[in-house]
């Protein structure tokens, strides 16, 4: 790793840590800064804004919910059951960081609510994740799918209870995997080849 990449990973890192500790609202460049033992002007180098960085560590959270999506993605199990694993994981995911890392959950309710660029790439990525669990059902004789892209799209709509952070929160408590898992087989239903 070269200097320019291992400063930037120390400012995420920093950043990481302060929007932990005292959430993405609180912490300030000064604050990150002082952390990395640097002044606030070496941010600004990389970091353009405090959004600018917030989103930066909001993409990293972000891809952990994509990575568990990609590893479901490519399970050498049947598309209904990676349907089905997509569904209830990536809830339970969502679920956790709500009950665990608050502020977490509180930059990401931001980014949603406030159509973060990070948040609309990131719904981007997992529409083509769960759009190609889809496809290999098709290919795979296992779906009944004319239009996979917008299957996928009304399919993923259903599910915003389960998967979108302002709807875990708001809901949370009542018995979400199990809505979760009864929707899936629901949905399960109306593409399964007769």
């Amino acid at each position: 790793m070269g200097a320019i990449e291992d400063t930037r990973g120390r400012i995420l890192a920093a950043a990481t840590a302060q929007i932990h500790r005292h959430g993405h609202v609180k912490t300030t460049i000064a604050d990150v800064a002082k952390h990395c033992g640097m002044s606030s002007a070496n941010v600004y180098r990389f970091f353009p804004a405090k959004a600018a960085l917030v989103e930066a560590v909001s993409e990293i959270w972000l891809s952990v919910t994509e990575d568990l999506a990609r590893a479901i993605a490519i399970r050498p199990t049947s598309a209904s059951q990676r349907v089905r694993d997509y569904i209830i994981e990536v809830h339970e995911l969502i679920r956790d960081r709500q009950t665990t890392e608050d502020e977490v959950h509180e930059t990401f309710v931001a980014a949603a609510t406030e159509h973060w660029p990070c948040m609309a790439e990131h719904e981007k990525k997992l529409a083509a994740i769960f759009s190609s669990i889809l496809a290999d059902g098709v290919r795979s004789g296992e779906f009944q799918i004319d239009d996979v892209e917008k299957t996928a799209f009304v399919m993923r709509s259903a599910l915003m209870k389960f998967h979108s952070p302002v709807l875990v929160a708001q809901f949370y408590g009542e018995s979400l995997v199990e809505q979760a898992a009864d929707l899936s087989d629901l949905l399960l239903n109306s593409i399964t080849k007769r």
